[in-house]
């Protein structure tokens, strides 16, 4: 196993500030802008085989159009297709069954735009359009989606690379994953606002009486979208093989069912002021210059802290993946 693939799995596995920094998956505007053909070995840009090169398996591979991975057959419940893989006959290209789940439905070539047509609401207490007031500062009501700052919308299961983007704050919209802390950062500056302190991101999601979640003091499964029993690349690529923790970047993982909810569609996972999901759905990027991201997401809520205590501070800035996302804050004008 490479050094990257360990790094990914330490995250995926959810065990956060104590893997340390990771590098980036993907790297600024790469990871699922990358072409995998039939049979390909794929070297990452740090030049390492992913995740692989003994033949043993673990490698990214296309079968029939459909991304897949190099594993034994006795690890995959999805489609095997022989003779694409290096190693023994047994080690086969894995790829979701057609059929299950609507998995088969998402093409990873497509960049939908679901959120095309929704605007941001006023904001409140004399905040900018989409937030809310918290004492001295605003947040976003939402987590953010993008638009791109010549127009038109961004899809929120692709990575914007160096496109200029702008943050928006909207009711219903599927927010935007697989987004670094840096780009995160520059989508709220387009929109004339800024990423939260880590201060300020703690006092909005705890509110005034500084509850552990949300909504309280009590944990209340289900109020937020906090608790996925299956990872979403073991759903998608068919195995619970290691190796699909190095392909994290996939456009499809937030596409399956019950995974990422469109914002504000979880009533109850509501703070004090108003401002939702600040608790699972997506990960939350904030100010932190050494990476931080807050609040878990919709597998897990409690291994890095409990609701609104959970922050990972395994990555620099520079990561993302299918899990990270982010709000804006802004002063009181």
């Amino acid at each position: 196993m490479t050094a990257r693939v360990g790094t990914l799995l330490c995250a995926l596995l959810l065990v956060g500030s104590g893997c340390g920094a990771s590098e980036p998956a993907g790297g600024d505007g790469g990871g699922a802008d990358a072409g995998v053909d039939d049979a390909a070995v794929v070297v990452d840009d740090g030049g390492d085989l992913l995740p692989d090169a003994a033949g043993d398996g673990g490698l990214p591979c296309r079968a029939s159009g459909v991304m897949g991975v190099c594993v034994d057959i006795s690890q995959c419940t999805g489609t095997r297709t022989p003779g694409l893989c290096p190693g023994p006959a047994s080690i086969q290209c894995c790829t979701p069954r057609s059929g299950d789940g609507g998995v088969s439905t998402c093409d990873p070539a497509a960049m939908p735009l679901p959120t095309s047509g929704r605007s941001e609401a006023a904001g409140q207490g004399g905040c900018p359009a989409g937030m809310v007031r918290i004492t001295s500062f605003c947040i976003d009501k939402y987590e953010a989606s993008l638009t791109l700052v010549s127009g038109g919308e961004w899809s929120p299961y692709w990575n914007p690379g160096t496109r200029a983007v702008r943050a928006v704050s909207r009711a219903g919209a599927v927010p935007q994953g697989y987004i670094n802390g840096r780009q995160a950062a520059d989508a709220c500056a387009a929109a004339g606002k800024r990423l939260c302190t880590d201060t300020e991101w703690l006092r909005a999601c705890r509110g005034p009486t500084s509850t552990t979640y949300p909504y309280g003091n009590t944990r209340m499964p289900g109020v937020c979208n906090d608790a996925r029993a299956q990872h979403p690349a073991v759903e998608y690529f068919g195995t619970s093989d290691p190796s699909v923790f190095s392909m994290i970047d996939h456009p499809c993982l937030n596409q399956l069912p019950d995974s990422l909810d469109p914002a504000g569609a979880n009533a109850g996972c509501i703070t004090a002021e108003g401002a939702l999901d600040m608790m699972g759905n997506l990960h939350e990027w904030t100010a932190d210059p050494n990476g931080t991201f807050r609040g878990g997401f919709y597998v897990d809520t409690y291994r890095n802290g409990n609701g609104c205590l959970y922050a990972t501070t395994a990555h620099d800035t520079g990561h993302w993946d299918y899990s990270t996302g982010f709000r804006c804050c802004a002063s009181v004008p």
